[in-house]
């Protein structure tokens, strides 16, 4: 019997149907508790009214909620009312896998994406000793931002009849199918499940096999006119070869095909070995095959990506030279409209990884690459660099340069134009300036170099002294200024300094910046940035973040920052363009999947914001942001001893002396129920003499119930202007109780611009 809005189960209230299976039937509902919709999945009367039935569904809701994964649905609660057996599960936007092949086949890219998905969904779930044995299309949803989910784990799991009339029957104690009876839809059922024999977990790779050749061929693996035909054709039958396409498309049919086989002993023995021939067709698959079809390369414009310089010096903390080398050039390159260039992150993604650089151009999107490397030894530089075509694999242009460490600027420079020339663009407009011309000290430049390692390492105390060092010998140096203002923002946001001190440092040298460079993009950011943090005028935030965006149509970063400055605000479909095409941009950054996160969580959306946090770390599992995010986003889920996990890497990568992770910390830990060791950490941020910013503990202080204290806290984060105090008074969800206080109206109202 259908349920109408407003009936409720348990504590939650039934808004609207969502659709109906065969295991029952959904609807959209409202937890009153924690402000959020799920999805109400209300199982047939045949499952609710049989004890054993009902017992095992229990047993199998209990054991998937237990998994926590990213790429499996979430169980959050399980009930029986009046008869009524129920899951509460997470509630997801988007659509079947069903949906997208209903269009035809899945492209390459995209498909590799998906499989991947699945795969590591399944390996979370077979070391927890849970097998699916109903993998298909029609249980597996891919979200709005492209996030795939595996459904129905446990839930799925029930008895078909091999041919129309014959009597079904459950599975008996150990969980085997009894004689006659099979588990799942026939056309991706493995031929252990259609014998009826026992099966594990191999059995699930053998439909995630079925399932993969039908996003490459469009069509099913298996077919027939009939249920019995479909079920001879798994036992029997080998899918067509697809037609030869080269590459990825040929290296993910050889998976494909491995699960395939007929023999259990014959496929990949675990989900954990499928993820790693997953990875190595992604990389071997991605090198182009060239066939009288594919024998160019794409038809886009004029490309580059510059890959990180190796360095060859004798002294390993030359590293910053090469790295900043490569970067100057990215930076050069950006300023050609003709041309596009891979940005920095995502070129930086293959820093120290031995792959064939034809691969990494057709990854990145582009149809050349600049890979070198920087020796120096004393006051002499050796540069060598070369342009290589993806597709052919061929070098366009090579050199070699022996100079000095004052030649470094007309190295860079004829690097640049180089490529320029080779790729028929033309380099820096109007402008033929050398670059040694604007800037005549070159140990300030190598300083100014040390600043920026530093800084893309999160290490704000020795960017600051590089820039520091930089400017004191040559004070018209308007890009260390601008280094230095954002050094100094960071610095203030991760703590160890009074955020009033940091600001006003920060702000002192952007607007120094903005007097040497006023047109520039990265100063126009810049005071967008301390605006973020500290100044809180979100209108001038707004101003210069899109006046960098028009100056720098290439510049990635913009897109973030205003993505970012949205979401938080709870603006999400004005913060999604922006974010997607940073994604766009740069597609190795974790920040794109980071941003989606923080906006999401700030939308009160914590399973999405999970799994973009989750994607985040798969890209980079030291992203402190995105540790930081999935452990609070687990907190808001109600699963504190998950969330342990990643807050403490979030300490480890961060280190104890960090108020902004051993604060985070405290928070999962008293949220565990472990109240002794949240206040030991707290304590230790007090005793440690270092400013501790008071954003960074008053969570942790509310869940310890120490409610008057994190509402002083909240109200010092105000006073003291703590970076991003602003949003903690207005989204914090973890500070809901706070805002029930009756003095928290007028705390809200000191939110204002910086004067």
């Amino acid at each position: 019997m259908a349920l109408s809005a407003g009936t409720r189960l348990g504590p939650y209230e039934i808004l609207s149907p969502l659709g109906a299976g065969g295991m029952g039937e959904v609807y959209r509902a409202r937890d009153p508790r924690l402000g959020r919709d799920v999805a109400i999945k209300v199982l047939p009367e045949s499952v609710a009214s049989d004890p054993d039935s009902l017992a095992r569904f229990e047993r199998e809701a209990k054991a998937v909620a237990a998994l926590s994964h990213p790429n499996i649905l979430s169980i959050h609660d399980f009930g029986n009312q009046n008869g009524t057996a129920y899951a509460v599960m997470e509630l997801l936007e988007g659509e079947t896998l069903r949906g997208k092949l209903d269009s035809g086949p899945i492209p390459q890219k995209l498909a590799v994406d998906y499989a991947l998905q699945i795969a590591k969904g399944l390996s979370a779930a077979h070391e927890k000793g849970v097998v699916h044995r109903d993998l298909k299309p029609e249980n597996l949803f891919v979200s709005k931002d492209g996030h795939l989910k595996i459904l129905d784990f446990g839930l799925a799991k029930r008895v078909e009849a091999i041919a129309p009339g014959k009597e079904t029957s459950a599975p008996t104690a150990s969980g085997h199918t009894q004689p006659g009876t099979v588990m799942g839809t026939v056309a991706y059922m493995s031929p252990e499940q259609v014998r009826g024999l026992p099966v594990d977990d191999r059995s699930d790779l053998f439909s995630f096999g079925a399932v993969l050749w039908e996003m490459l061929a469009g069509r099913r693996a298996f077919s027939g006119a009939s249920a019995a035909e479909v079920l001879a054709s798994v036992l029997r039958d080998v899918p067509p070869a697809l037609p030869p396409a080269g590459g990825l498309a040929d290296a993910l049919a050889d998976v494909a095909g491995h699960c395939l086989k007929k023999d259990p002993g014959q496929r990949f023995q675990s989900a954990r070995d499928l993820v790693f021939a997953l990875h190595a067709a992604e990389s071997a698959g991605s090198r182009p095959v060239l066939t009288p079809s594919r024998g160019r390369a794409p038809e886009r414009g004029p490309s580059v990506a510059v890959l990180p310089f190796r360095n060859l010096s004798p002294e390993k903390d030359s590293e910053y030279l090469s790295d900043g080398l490569s970067e100057e050039i990215i930076h050069a390159l950006m300023k050609v409209e003709a041309l596009h260039v891979a940005a920095r992150t995502s070129s930086f993604a293959f820093k120290d990884k031995a792959e064939d650089v034809r691969a990494i151009g057709e990854k990145l999107g582009v149809r050349s690459v600049l890979e070198g490397s920087v020796r120096q030894a004393g006051g002499r530089l050796r540069v060598t660099a070369q342009l290589i075509d993806v597709t052919s694999g061929y070098q366009l242009w090579s050199e070699r340069f022996d100079r000095t460490l004052d030649d470094i600027f007309a190295v860079q420079d004829e690097i640049a134009r180089a490529i320029a020339g080779t790729l028929r663009v033309r380099l820096l407009g109007e402008s033929s300036a050398p670059r040694a011309a604007v800037l005549r000290d070159p140990a300030a430049f190598d300083l100014y170099l040390k600043g920026r390692f530093f800084f893309n390492r999160r290490s704000p105390k020795q960017a600051i002294e590089a820039f520091e060092a930089a400017l004191a010998r040559d004070p018209a140096f308007a890009a260390a200024y601008t280094g230095l203002a954002d050094a100094w923002g960071i610095h203030g946001f991760y703590g160890g300094i009074d955020t009033r001190v940091a600001f006003a440092r920060a702000r002192t040298a952007v607007e120094q910046a903005k007097a040497l460079a006023p047109d520039a993009p990265e100063v126009a950011m810049s005071f967008a940035i301390q605006e973020h943090y500290f100044g809180w005028d979100f209108a001038h935030e707004e101003r210069e973040l899109h006046a960098a965006q028009e100056a720098a149509p290439q510049l990635a970063a913009p897109h973030y920052w205003l993505g970012i400055m949205y979401g938080l605000q709870g603006r999400l479909d004005e913060a999604r363009p922006f974010l997607e095409r940073f994604r766009e941009l740069e597609p190795f950054n974790p920040l794109a999947w980071t941003a989606f996160g923080w906006s999401f969580f700030s939308a009160l959306r914590f399973e999405e914001a999970r799994d973009s946090f989750a994607r985040a770390l798969d890209l980079d599992a030291h992203v402190r942001l995105a540790l930081n995010g999935f452990g609070r986003s687990l907190l808001m889920l109600g699963d504190p001893m998950a969330a342990l996990e990643p807050l403490e890497r979030l300490v480890g990568v961060a280190g104890r002396d960090s108020s902004y992770a051993v604060g985070m910390w405290a928070e999962g830990l008293a949220a565990a129920g472990r109240a002794a060791e949240a206040r030991a950490a707290l304590e230790s941020l007090r005793v440690s003499g270092s400013y501790v910013s008071a954003t960074h503990v008053v969570n942790a202080e509310l869940r310890l119930g120490e409610r008057e204290a994190a509402f002083t806290s909240l109200v010092r984060a105000v006073d003291e202007r703590n970076a991003l105090a602003w949003w903690w008074v207005r989204h914090e969800p973890g500070l809901t109780p706070l805002r029930e206080d009756p003095r928290f109206p007028a705390l809200a109202a000191r939110i204002v611009p910086a004067r």
